[in-house]
């Protein structure tokens, strides 16, 4: 049996709180810990947000579409809306980290996308992976923005080309464009960028890039020239073509040079960036460029001037050495005489080697004014016959009456001199009017009818025949006669021996006439007077039938006279 005595009662337990969290509670707490770590570094990591407009969304996607420089991504495309005037589209992205030291005003965006243009095919692969927002950053202390107008073409250069930028100032495109070529001795080293109108709307600027190491050729005496398309000239030697490319034939082209590269002159001064240069319309006005000092002149003319436009040159001896500038009608209200002004501006450095250095205008008038009472004067003369354009050519006349430079207008008056075509037309028209005042149809009439006289008193069928032949012609020679009085110039050599022939047929007739009544059947010394008439008919008859088929042939002799 049991003792109930030995038995024991259980203990009481004892309960004892224990300090501090429990370790499940270290897994939630572990959790938030990684949770704000994370969260910090989002933010942390997390660029700024700007806005880009564009004219369409075209190929952009929220969340896909990302913003890429060298193929890197630097941004995502969170959001596309349209402006709330629904004029364009309003691209929201999320730039990565960094990205605010390069947004400022010179940073731009453009959407890629398969692009066909002259300078080749860009763009490929965005057939495959979609289209991206491109992005050249903005380089220098700009200043920092949020918001940007995103560009629908591609930049021409990047901030990162090594390079300058220089402006050219022209008073028109002539062809130019973005991306047009620029050739230094047939070599292309840089690109037009653009264009914009100065502020007056008078002229264009158009900016240019030279590529490094070309930018260094480029110095403060360097001459552009327009380079589009074909340059055709007519000289000595036949015409002459000229093509700096085709690229540049069919998108426009500029090409430069500079004097003296290299050579002992050349100081190495380099062109600073964005200095300006004037853009000449040809390599010959580039040329022309070289000589700066020009000094205007007046000159009046008598007769036409058609063919002479401002711009014409001025020669001297076949060297040119100005141009016309301009050209006007002054008519006398009160004679009615009509004389043209026409302004020169000559280039003195071209007349001479000491006047280079004599920087004064009136120097330039004095040595003219030499040149002038040595016999110098202004004249009109044709340039190309093919066009009938004029030239002023200056040339010495020691022959012309004496004059001196006229200095009492606006400009100094050079004395002009009639040109060759204008001498020849009057001497034509004076000979002319002399030969409308000879009597020669009345002298023609007579001579006709005595011409009959005498064949109706000889009846000998051949003096018939040799007078009636003379007859024909000399009417041919009346309506001749007629003709020329009204419309042209004689041809004097020919005319000089119908004359003489006539003489010489008139003086026999007479004498032949008067001894007619003498005649008694067949006596021998008349028939002898009368074949030496015959003789004199015939002759005087084929010299006339010879002028006459002569002109017949040549009509233009009746104006240059008969050749050879």
């Amino acid at each position: 049996m049991t003792d109930p005595k030995s038995t024991v009662e259980p203990a009481s337990p004892v309960i004892r709180r224990r300090r501090g969290l429990p370790l499940i509670w270290l897994v939630p707490l572990v959790a938030a810990l990684i949770g704000g770590w994370l969260a910090w570094r989002t933010l942390n990591e997390r660029g700024p947000t700007i806005t880009i407009t564009f004219d369409t969304a075209e190929g952009l996607e929220p969340g896909k579409t990302r913003v890429r420089y060298r193929d890197v991504d630097v941004g995502t495309v969170q959001g596309v809306a349209v402006s709330p005037d629904l004029a364009n589209v309003i691209v929201s992205v999320r730039m990565v980290k960094g990205a605010a030291s390069y947004l400022n005003d010179r940073t731009s965006f453009w959407v890629v996308k398969p692009r066909l243009g002259f300078g080749g095919v860009s763009g490929l692969g965005t057939l495959i992976s979609g289209a991206y927002i491109g992005m050249d950053p903005g380089t220098g202390n700009g200043e920092a923005l949020s918001a940007f107008r995103g560009l629908e073409e591609p930049p021409l250069i990047r901030s990162s080309s090594p390079g300058r930028r220089f402006a050219l100032r022209a008073d028109r495109l002539g062809g130019l464009g973005p991306g047009a070529p620029i050739y230094y001795r047939g070599i292309q080293v840089g690109e037009v960028v653009g264009y914009e109108f100065s502020k007056d709307w008078q002229s264009l600027t158009i900016p240019v890039f030279i590529h490094a190491p070309y930018d260094r050729i480029v110095r403060p005496n360097t001459r552009f020239w327009n380079a589009s398309g074909l340059s055709v000239s007519i000289g000595p030697e036949g015409p002459t073509v000229a093509l700096e490319s085709l690229q540049s034939l069919a998108t426009g082209g500029v090409s430069f040079e500079t004097p003296g590269l290299g050579g002992p002159g050349d100081s190495g001064e380099i062109a600073a960036e964005g200095t300006d240069f004037p853009l000449y319309e040809n390599r010959n006005a580039a040329s022309d460029a070289r000589f700066t000092r020009r000094v205007p002149f007046l000159v009046h003319f008598d007769g036409s001037v058609r063919g002479l436009h401002p711009g014409s040159a001025v020669e001297f001896r076949g060297i040119r050495v100005g141009e016309v500038t301009d050209i006007r009608l002054d008519v006398d209200p009160v004679t009615g005489e009509a004389r043209i002004p026409v302004t020169l501006n000559i280039e003195p450095e071209r007349l001479g080697s000491d006047l280079p250095a004599a920087h004064d205008t009136d120097t330039a008038y004095a040595r003219m004014k030499t040149l002038v009472e040595q016999g110098l004067r202004a004249q009109l003369r044709t340039g190309n016959l093919l066009t009938g354009e004029l030239i002023v050519t200056l040339d010495l006349f020691p022959d012309a009456p004496k004059e001196t430079l006229v200095r009492g207008g606006p400009y100094p008056e050079l004395p002009s001199q009639p040109n060759v075509l204008d001498t020849a037309t009057k001497t034509a028209t004076d000979l002319m009017n002399e030969l409308a005042r000879a009597p020669i149809a009345e002298t023609v009439v007579e001579l006709r009818s005595t011409i009959q006289k005498a064949g109706a008193l000889i009846g000998s069928p051949e003096i018939a025949q040799a007078v009636g032949s003379l007859s024909r012609s000399l009417a041919e020679l009346e309506k001749t006669t007629q003709a020329l009085g009204s419309e042209g110039e004689p041809t004097i050599r020919a005319l000089r021996d119908v004359a003489e022939n006539t003489s010489k047929l008139v003086r026999q007739a007479e004498k032949t006439l008067s001894s007619a009544d003498g005649l008694v059947n067949s006596s021998r010394p008349a028939v002898s007077d009368l074949q030496g008439l015959v003789r004199e008919l015939t002759a005087a008859a084929r010299s006339i039938r010879g002028l006459t088929d002569y002109l017949e042939r040549h009509p233009e002799a009746l104006i240059r006279g008969k050749r050879g």
